[in-house]
């Protein structure tokens, strides 16, 4: 049996590597004819990345932007408007993190450039169509995604007793200035379906569904005028601690800079998103804002909500957050929260006020290359309604907080080295929770698009160490095609018996743009260790629109 089970190995790592090959003869022959341009990050809000060009660099609404690392892409944008020398991209997809001045690459149609020029030459000739120009750049424009994910993990090391399959439904549209106004419609949901070979738990079913309604809003958002509103599942920036509400938010601008309202509704179902009238939720706010993305801009809020359950407070807290930019030098954001405690939540507590979470972080560029960053939270488990009869000693509220520090830098164009570390306390007494990160990426190896990337994380807290290295090579192809192939493996200890464990993986992936925009990615994935043996498959169709 034993010499059975190597072999099944040994035909399973050989039929990855034949896959790899195949997958890499399959993309090399997907290409298209198109002009790449290569723009910069210039600033990054909550809900848009902006680009220091626009129509004049060649840039159009709807055209498909690339974050890369070299030439490893970390994030997929899509153009959601552009002026003479500026645009603004929203978020279609994201591997990494997104820093100020990265390089952004827009891949255009070879045919859409060359009208995109005469479009160029005649706006200079012709002076007095800036009206209707400036009309059709506000017609509607819809963005979003479709896609069906399919995840499967085959328990080989204890008798299939941990199978496991998940198919999954992603959906996300954003329609943008409807009849030619500041009217939006947004929509975010995904359903999955869990099967599991056995039933795990009281708690944990053999089968289930989670669905996820994220949002369904209608919205007037025009600065300029009286009164803005949204209503449906809604969630703002500007308060994200206050969370989501199905109700309704009246926004009152005094002026550009300075604007209040109100809100209120009721709160979904937390596990499951579902729509439930036994919690309110409602609040107010006042905003300020200061200046233009990319540039020194400031923007601060203060909101004040409570939650209720039929006439029981739930919880009631007063929400502060600011953020400051700069422009390209640095820039911090602060958010804190402090709970309010009447009724039986003081009795609770025994404190009117509590501190139930801080939050600060500030990143600096020390040069075009080289950034570093500091962060500190602390948080506090408050009581809610749906805790109120559990016992004080099942409770946990002891006050953590932490520390992080990151750097990083990059030598040349295709070398960057990251790297950060952590430090958080329980407030309990109990030793500190260390954490730590660092790696490179060195892309075009050869001069072939090919990536390299090292990292590995590490930790040690109360009850266990590990450490986490990998290794992995990704190659590049136009369009956004890539295939990649990474080892790494977990090694940790348990400190109550001084036990050690260790587990591996070998992990085969890629992606390929399909025409009339669709896209195809998938992973293949290869455990095996101490812990368990088997195999992960993850793969996703969609259409981007």
């Amino acid at each position: 049996m034993r010499n059975n089970a190597n072999i099944f190995k040994s035909k399973n790592r050989h039929g990855l590597l034949l896959s790899l090959l195949l997958f890499i003869g399959i993309t090399n022959g997907v290409f298209a004819e198109t002009v790449s341009k290569e723009f910069k990050v210039k600033y990054i809000s909550a809900d848009h990345i902006y680009l220091d060009s626009g129509s004049a660099e060649g840039l159009s609404v709807g055209d498909t932007v690339q974050i890369v690392d070299g030439k490893k892409i970390i994030a997929l944008l899509k153009v959601a408007y552009a002026s003479e020398h500026s645009a603004s991209c929203e978020i279609l997809e994201k591997k990494g993190e997104i820093n100020v001045g990265d390089i952004a690459r827009a891949l255009i149609d070879a045919k859409k450039e060359i009208s995109v020029k005469k479009e160029t030459e005649r706006r200079q000739r012709t002076f007095d169509s800036d009206e209707s120009s400036e009309s059709r750049r506000r017609l509607m424009r819809v963005s979003g995604y479709l896609s069906l994910q399919w995840y499967q993990y085959s328990d080989i090391s204890n008798n299939h007793q941990y199978d496991f399959t998940q198919p999954t439904i992603r959906f996300k549209l954003n329609a943008k200035k409807l009849w030619d106004d500041d009217y939006y419609f947004r929509i975010k949901l995904r359903s999955r379906y869990n099967d599991r070979s056995r039933r795990y738990s009281a708690d944990v079913p053999r089968t289930e569904w989670r669905n996820r309604l994220y949002e369904v809003s209608f919205s007037y958002e025009n600065r300029s005028s009286l009164l803005n509103y949204k209503v449906g599942r809604i969630i703002s920036n500007k308060f994200s601690g206050v969370g989501y509400i199905d109700g309704l938010l009246l926004q009152h601008n005094i002026t550009e800079q300075v604007n209040w309202g109100i809100f209120g509704g009721t709160q979904p179902e937390w596990q499951y998103s579902e729509f439930q009238t036994s919690f309110n939720k409602y609040g107010a706010f006042v905003s300020f804002e200061k200046g233009e993305y990319g540039e020194q801009r400031l923007e601060s809020t203060l909101a004040a909500a409570g939650a209720y359950h039929g006439s029981t407070v739930s919880r009631e807290f007063i929400y502060l957050q600011n953020s400051y930019s700069s422009g390209k030098q640095w820039n911090i954001y602060q958010s804190l929260e402090l709970d309010v405690n009447r009724d039986w939540r003081k009795k609770k507590t025994g404190e009117s006020v509590s501190l139930t979470g801080l939050y600060l972080n500030g990143r600096y560029f020390v040069s075009e290359n080289v950034s570093v960053g500091l962060s500190y939270d602390n948080r506090k488990n408050y009581y809610t309604y749906e805790l109120r009869t559990l016992a004080d000693s099942l409770f946990d509220d002891a006050f953590r907080q932490g520390l992080r520090a990151s750097v990083n830098v990059r030598f040349t164009k295709d070398l960057r080295l990251f790297a950060n570390s952590g430090i958080r306390d329980r407030g309990d007494n109990s030793p500190l929770t260390y954490s730590y990160m660092g790696g490179f990426n060195w892309s075009d190896l050869f001069d072939q698009r090919i990536t390299m990337s090292i990292r590995a994380a590490g930790f040690s807290n109360l009850y266990t160490e590990g450490l986490n290295p990998s290794l992995t090579f990704s190659k590049y192809f136009r369009d956004g095609h890539s295939v990649g192939i990474g080892y790494g493996n977990y090694s940790y200890m348990l400190k109550v018996n001084k036990q050690d464990r260790l587990n591996h993986w070998l992990r085969l992936d890629g992606q390929v743009e399909l025409p009339l925009h669709m896209f195809l990615s998938s992973d293949l994935e290869y455990d095996w260790g101490d812990d368990s043996e088997g195999f992960r498959v993850f793969a996703e169709i969609g259409y981007r629109f």
